[in-house]
């Protein structure tokens, strides 16, 4: 059994090494995969239907998926710069008005200003031990914020510089993973059979049921949380459009794109902006936009066990429980890693890999005590 157990060990160990050595080498050709058997439906459609041969088929619903994300890319990045440059200009004027909010007690009535000023110099003067403290910790705190703010600001372009020194990079993935999936879904069917050819037909009939359980639980977790970010702009853009906001579209757009980053989420955005219209006294649009916010918090809550349960195929209360454990274990990532590494376990268990280890470990043991005692 100890032997045993040492092979199964070394074998998990064995395959972490080369998933976690692999991964870099071969990323663009296992999108590609993906992508092809994403596509494989459509294509064998025109197969079918209309009588295409594979490689043009496989050409057109290549196109037309490049198409459709370059199109949208490009939409919503035209779209960004034209409103960001709306917005550009109309931020000094909110900036102007914040300042004139936390300067008008003082603007209207000097006597206010004096009477603050003597106030604390009276304070001050009883209290000398106390000024030197209040100094140090003016001056520790302007040196936080200071720093936070340069942190801010080369972060930010850090993080231009990186994209843009990238960028070719970028291109030349995307050149490889195109052509990659073009060879694939081209041969997808000539791939399949050479690769059985040479994994035992137990082997090959547990990872048949552990891949499609993966397969669906992937693009029924991706379909999912592209359903919940989808409910939550279009909220946002509704809310938005109802309390009058201007540029509605861009604001709605710039937070489900921050909703989509790990983290992060619609209160990354909608929090401080919802702080700040109570410091400039604007209170009406203030508490609308928190019945906004409550009503996309809510209603994802309520919506996402049920949506992952059923795209991903997991019992409603399992995946509320992996979703529970995965956010202690991980944080906010674990609502994503919690579901995934669910899915996994239970096709494992489906394939029978788990029974199968178990009786491979103590398969002597049982042996040992049918053997007759001399």
């Amino acid at each position: 059994m100890g032997l045993r157990s040492l092979v199964v060990l070394l074998i998990l160990i064995g395959v972490f090494l080369t998933l976690t050595y692999s991964l870099p080498l071969v990323y663009p050709f296992l999108i590609a995969w993906l992508i092809a058997i994403f596509l494989e439906p459509s294509i064998r459609w025109l197969e079918r239907r209309i009588r295409l041969p594979r490689w043009a088929g496989v050409l057109i619903m290549l196109i037309f998926l490049l198409s459709i994300v370059f199109s949208t890319i490009i939409f919503l990045v035209a779209e960004l710069v034209q409103e960001l440059a709306k917005l550009a200009d109309f931020l000094p004027k909110i900036l102007n008005q914040f300042g004139q909010q936390l300067l008008d007690p003082f603007s209207r009535d000097g006597s206010s200003m004096n009477k603050i000023v003597e106030t604390i110099q009276t304070y001050l003067a009883k209290n000398p031990t106390h000024q030197k403290g209040i100094e140090d910790s003016i001056r520790e705190n302007l040196g936080v914020v200071t720093g936070k703010i340069t942190q801010t600001i080369t972060d930010i372009l850090t993080g231009i510089g990186t994209f843009l020194s990238n960028l070719p990079f970028l291109l030349t993935v995307l050149v490889f993973v195109t052509l990659a999936t073009f060879f694939i879904s081209l041969d997808l069917h000539k791939i399949k059979n050479r690769s059985t050819k040479f994994i035992p037909v137990k082997v090959r009939s547990a990872g048949g049921i552990v891949f499609e359980d993966i397969r669906k639980a992937l693009f029924g977790f991706v379909r999912a949380q592209a359903t919940l970010i989808s409910i939550s702009g279009l909220i946002m853009l509704v809310g938005l459009l109802i309390l009058g906001v201007k540029y509605p579209f861009t604001l709605a757009v710039v937070i489900t794109i921050v909703d989509l980053l790990p983290y992060l989420g619609v209160g990354a955005v909608v929090i401080p902006w919802i702080i700040y219209l109570f410091l400039v006294g604007d209170v009406e649009l203030a508490i609308g936009l928190s019945v906004v916010y409550a009503i996309i918090v809510i209603t994802r809550q309520i919506l996402e066990p049920k949506l992952v349960a059923s795209n991903v195929g997991l019992d409603p209360l399992l995946t509320l429980i992996a979703l529970f454990v995965g956010l202690q274990l991980f944080g906010f990532t674990g609502l994503i890693i919690g579901p995934v590494v669910t899915v996994i376990m239970l096709a494992l268990y489906r394939a029978r890999v788990f029974q199968d280890v178990y009786h491979y470990i103590v398969a002597p043991l049982h042996q040992n005590s049918k053997q007759p005692v001399e």
